[in-house]
C-alpha cells in the first residue's frame, strides 16, 4: 500500500506513511479514511511522512481536492497540528503549493525536511498547549 495509516500515542496522533510511488487518488483515499475515522476529532496532530516516497505524482486537481477536504474537515478539529515531511525539493514545493491552496484551513501546518524536526515541533507545540 503506497499510503499507510498508523494511529500513535494512544490515538492523539496519526501518521500517513508515503511509500514508493504515490498518486493523487491514493493520497485522497487515505486522507478520506482518516477523516471518516471516529478518532479524527480527538487527534492533536497528523504527520504526512514522505521519507520513503520514491515518486510523488499527485496533480494539481488532486491537491485542490485535498485542500478543500482539509479546509472543510479542519472545522471539526481546529488547531490540529499538521506536519508535512518533504525531504526532496519537489516534495517540499508541492507541500508549499498545498499549503497555499488550503489557505483558510484551521490546521496549524508546517513543512519539514525530516521526520525528527517534525516530531520536535509537535512535541514543543503539545507541551506548550498544556
Amino acid at each position: 500500500m503506497p499510503v499507510g495509516i498508523e494511529y500513535v500515542q494512544d490515538g492523539i496522533g496519526v501518521v500517513l506513511f508515503h511509500e514508493g510511488v504515490v498518486t493523487g487518488e491514493e493520497l485522497i483515499n487515505a486522507i478520506s479514511r482518516v477523516y471518516a475515522d471516529e478518532r479524527y476529532p480527538r487527534l492533536k496532530y497528523w504527520i504526512g511522512d514522505r521519507t520513503s516516497c520514491t515518486e510523488f505524482v499527485p496533480d494539481t486537481n488532486s491537491f485542490e481536492k485535498i485542500a478543500e477536504l482539509n479546509k472543510k474537515e479542519s472545522a471539526r478539529n481546529p488547531g490540529m497540528l499538521l506536519a508535512l515531511v518533504s525531504p526532496t525539493n519537489l516534495q517540499y514545493g508541492m507541500s508549499r503549493m498545498l499549503q497555499h491552496l488550503a489557505e483558510g484551513c484551521l490546521f496549524r501546518t508546517e513543512i519539514f525536511r525530516d521526520r525528527a524536526s517534525a516530531e520536535k515541533w509537535i512535541q514543543k507545540e503539545l507541551t506548550s498547549a498544556q
